[in-house]
């Protein structure tokens, strides 16, 4: 099957899309992996259609209490919808509509009334941290990392992470993973709280099975019911934070620096940045 679009509801078992993804529903349970192995589990275009749709589905089923994402392999978990040399390929406007329809979707897996984990089983760059960021719960591989990237080329991320960082880790941990650019490993993101679990990398897939085999045990309406409460709880700042990240993101995309980023990372040098 190639689409969700014409479901009714998500059925039993495996149902494997041509988009690069593959959910697996088992009773009150559904699992996305991003299969994109080749291309580093790279978010298309295409992808975050399919995701919409999925999440669509979900909004409405009753039964299905918990999801969890994770990569295909144990390299990625995820890496993000533009790189440089992407970059190059697309308009400015191109590139800002698909960074707003990845604020669509991110927001979408937000807002799910399940619970989602991110199963990070290897490094999530970029956009592939802010899925994770949309996610509910982190778990980490002990050899999984994060990075974004984004201040090295002249931008900062457009999908959610400057929005939802400051809330999961403060607003220091937050603008040194962003303004930094550096790879952090499982333990540090244990230490400063963007994930809550490591897992034993040899152990993760088992371990993140049973996790959710348990959750999906209790009963529905009460796991989405906390996740409601909570979700209430922290609303009031998210709106005005979304709106200013995406307005500094579109004035962004404009800036002498953005090109100058990315004049510098197809000539592999380093940027000369001026500051507008």
């Amino acid at each position: 099957m190639d689409t969700l679009k014409h479901l009714h509801q998500l059925p039993q078992g495996l149902l494997q899309l041509r988009q690069g993804l593959e959910i697996e529903r088992n009773a009150n349970t559904v699992r996305v992996v991003l299969k994109r192995q080749d291309d580093l589990n790279r978010i298309t275009d295409e992808m975050l259609d399919e995701l919409q749709n999925l999440c669509e589905l979900l909004h409405s089923d009753e039964q299905a209490s918990v999801m969890t994402i994770t990569g295909e392999g144990g390299e990625y978990f995820s890496t993000g919808l533009l790189n440089p040399a992407l970059r190059a390929k697309l308009s400015k406007d191109q590139v800002l509509a698909l960074v707003w329809k990845a604020n669509r979707v991110f927001d979408a897996i937000e807002a799910l009334p399940q619970l989602v984990i991110a199963a990070i089983n290897g490094k999530a760059i970029a956009g592939g941290v802010e899925l994770a960021l949309a996610c509910d719960i982190r778990y980490a591989s002990s050899l999984a990392s994060v990075r974004l990237p984004e201040a090295g080329w002249g931008g900062f991320p457009g999908a959610g992470a400057p929005v939802r960082l400051p809330e999961i880790i403060g607003k220091a941990n937050a603008l040194d993973l962003i303004c930094c650019g550096q790879e952090t490993n499982a333990q540090e993101l244990l230490r400063i709280g963007l994930v809550q679990r490591v897992i034993p990398n040899e152990q993760f897939d088992g371990t993140i099975r049973d996790i959710v085999a348990q959750i999906g045990k209790a009963g529905p309406l009460a796991v989405k019911g906390a996740k409601k409460v909570a979700a209430t709880r922290l609303e009031p700042g998210f709106t005005a934070a979304r709106r200013l990240s995406d307005a500094l993101r579109q004035a962004l995309e404009w800036s002498e620096d953005v090109d100058e980023g990315m004049r510098a990372a197809k000539e592999k040098r380093q940027p000369q940045f001026k500051g507008r």
